[in-house]
């Protein structure tokens, strides 16, 4: 099957056989958007953020291929950084991000800590101030713990810090500055989940543990598509229309509010004389707090039947 954009904004197109005349097929579409003010229009740069095929690397972190069929939740995905109320150097802060005035996520931001000794074996240090703290993975939990001269990986965050297998090797290093405020650290050997607003590795355990049901041989019996998302937990919702508003404080005054235009895209399917239109769905919103931008990312999917010497097109309308 062809695909055919007849919009600016870049599309990817999603294929894999079911059987031997079924086929799944998805396309995503991604608009980025300048934010000045209560205005959003859309941006003359589609190139930045367009979907990708591979994980790549941005200067926020890196985000997830976008090569998926589906996404069985709606990513809220925030990048940027913590920013000091007033610009005035502060121990500790909060980030919240609410989706429709509910607040979905909210993450403790710390200074830079160590773990020091202490009557009582280890203690925390007084966090130091900070006017800014990137919102990356890098500041969450996890991280590389030595173990007889080799490096484990936490499993769910290898970029992070925090993570240690002996007492002796967290002294003197560091805690994480990014943490859940109702699980927060307080043993040396405390392992929580990283948390966080940014993109997280979709092989992240946060993802498989209740989204991929296993037999008694190991095999997969079940896989919820939110298997497939890129966001932390918290930062799914079920859905995001046109008129929702994602609001953030904690990183910069005002507080940033991104409320979903009306994008009108359409993914047309021609299979010779027969053709369908299906509106494309939200399936993930990219807010990039200190650059007052955002991207959504579109997508719609199928599934259809092969017949030879047919002739099958996609095509991307924007209404």
């Amino acid at each position: 099957m062809d695909l055919i954009n007849h919009t600016p904004f870049p599309s990817i197109m999603f294929r894999a056989g079911i059987d031997d005349n079924k086929y799944a097929m998805s396309v995503a579409t991604r608009v980025t958007f300048d934010i000045t003010g209560n205005t959003i229009k859309i941006s003359e740069d589609q190139k930045t953020w367009e979907p990708q095929y591979q994980p790549v690397k941005t200067k926020y972190g890196f985000l997830e291929s976008d090569y998926v069929y589906r996404r069985g939740a709606v990513d809220i995905l925030v990048m940027g950084n913590a920013k000091a109320p007033n610009n005035s150097p502060v121990p500790y802060m909060e980030v919240e991000v609410s989706h429709n005035k509910r607040r979905i996520n909210r993450i403790a931001i710390f200074g830079n800590r160590k773990w020091e000794k202490s009557i009582f074996g280890t203690a925390i240090s007084t966090p130091e101030p900070f006017i800014q703290m990137p919102l990356n993975l890098n500041n969450a939990f996890g991280g590389m713990a030595d173990w007889d001269g080799a490096k484990i990986p936490f499993p769910n965050n290898p970029v992070g810090k925090g993570y240690y297998i002996s007492k002796e090797d967290c002294i003197n290093n560091p805690l994480p500055n990014i943490e859940d405020p109702n699980n927060l650290i307080k043993k040396w050997n405390d392992q929580p989940d990283p948390a966080g607003v940014c993109c997280t590795p979709q092989l992240s355990e946060l993802h498989s543990r209740s989204n991929v049901r296993f037999d008694e041989q190991g095999r997969v019996v079940e896989l919820n598509p939110k298997f497939y998302n890129s966001a932390f937990p918290a930062m799914m919702v079920d859905k995001v229309t046109p008129g929702d508003s994602i609001d953030i404080t904690g990183m910069g005054e005002p507080s940033f509010s991104f409320q979903i235009p009306d994008c009108k895209l359409v993914m047309k399917v021609s299979m010779n004389e027969r053709y369908k239109e299906w509106p494309m769905y939200i399936e993930q919103v990219g807010l990039l707090v200190d650059e007052q931008k955002a991207f959504i990312t579109y997508r719609y999917a199928i599934n259809y039947i092969v017949t030879p010497m047919e002739i099958r097109t996609c095509e991307i309308i924007k209404k």
